[in-house]
């Protein structure tokens, strides 16, 4: 019995000392995976940091050369494995992304226009700057490469607003009219409790919003009641105006905006005649390569003209999408809905004019530079 106690001690010592190289290497595989990992993640987030400075810098200049310098200033000033990390010029490539079906973005590089910057960041045992391996001498390998690769693209944008301006928009936010606050606002300039003036505000966000961003947007602006005249004296409406072509100078729309508050206005609501309006505006002038929207805001019901459904489902069929917003309590948010949804948008509704603002920051806040 103790000689065979002895003799499985025998085996266990020489079958540890046979384990024992491999679970070396194992153990130090681990510990040199694990660092690799945490490089490959510093190398990565650095990539994406610089890949987007470029884009926003590309988007604000048009110039590559500024974009570069962007790149090249972010990544210098971030460590990798303890050391900075430096980009040559044939790490930064520009190039032209496309919007997929399935919302990702197809980049080619060096395809014109430029809308896209793409980072190869890199630590390369050819540089010397290689990733030392604490075990590698288990396996043969003192020190490794690592590579990560970061895009970001963005967009143009043509944006045309097309609101409301029936007579209810000249009414108070919340609530039903009594006949004589209804009497007091007829034929009046819109007051400063109207809910077109809380329009005006939220307009004047959401114009702010798109000037502090990186992406270049033009913006134009279409206004819809119906065709009308009678009522107050001197009057006219027009169920469609297109107030203000697309233009890069978003202070054209606050001056749009201003126009209707210092004048008087009626009608009923044909949104049919406001989007088609919107539409053919933005067919006939769309920018290549750009992202085209339309933003559909009312406060209450079609209740002249057709129907906006087939109109909406025209939108998103010349490859534009459309967005709504309702205000007020009294709107009719299912058929909207339902417009928002025949144009591949989105639908909000406001309330409140805190409400109405933060609906259009949202949308505005939505052009932004996209990462892959």
């Amino acid at each position: 019995m103790k000689r065979f106690h002895t003799s499985r001690k025998g085996v266990l010592v020489v079958l540890f000392a046979l384990l024992l190289p491999v679970l070396l290497v194992i153990l130090g595989f681990t510990i040199d995976y694990a660092n690799i990992q945490r490089v490959r993640n510093e190398i990565r987030a650095i990539a994406d940091l610089a890949a987007k400075a470029a884009a926003a810098k590309l988007a604000g200049t048009q110039d590559p050369a500024q974009a570069l310098a962007a790149a090249q200033s972010v990544a210098s000033a971030n460590l990798v494995n303890g050391q900075p990390l430096t980009l040559s010029t044939d790490d930064v490539v520009f190039g032209h992304s496309v919007r997929q079906g399935d919302g990702s973005f197809d980049f080619a590089a060096n395809s014109l226009p430029f809308n896209s910057v793409q980072v190869n960041a890199a630590r390369n045992v050819s540089e010397g700057q290689g990733v030392n391996l604490f075990f590698g001498g288990l396996y043969g390998k003192d020190n490794i490469s690592i590579a990560q690769s970061a895009v970001a693209a963005y967009q143009d944008v043509d944006i045309v607003l097309v609101l409301d301006r029936s007579g209810s928009m000249r009414w108070k936010t919340v609530g039903n009219m009594s006949p004589t606050e209804l009497a007091d606002v007829k034929c009046k300039k819109p007051n400063p409790q109207s809910r077109w003036r809380s329009l005006d505000d939220a307009i004047n966000v959401f114009v702010t919003t798109l000037q502090n961003s990186a992406v270049r947007e033009r913006v134009g602006m279409a206004t819809f009641s119906s065709n009308y005249s009678g009522y107050c004296d001197g009057i006219t409406t027009t169920e469609s105006t297109l107030d203000q072509p697309m233009n890069y100078n978003l202070n054209l729309i606050r001056q749009a905006m201003d126009h209707y508050n210092d004048t008087v206005w009626d009608g009923a609501t044909n949104i049919f005649a406001g989007l088609h309006e919107g539409r053919l505006h933005l067919e006939a002038n769309k920018t290549v390569g750009a992202k085209h929207v339309i933003v559909l805001l009312t406060d209450g019901v079609f209740n002249t003209g057709p129907a906006p459904f087939d109109e909406a489902a025209l939108c998103k069929a010349a490859g534009i999408t459309l967005h709504t917003i309702t205000f007020s309590d009294q709107a009719n948010q299912t058929d909207m809905i339902t417009v928002a949804e025949n144009g591949g948008g989105l639908h909000y509704h406001a309330d409140t004019e805190a409400e109405l603002k933060r609906a259009f920051e949202q949308i505005a806040g939505s052009f932004a530079i996209l990462t892959q």
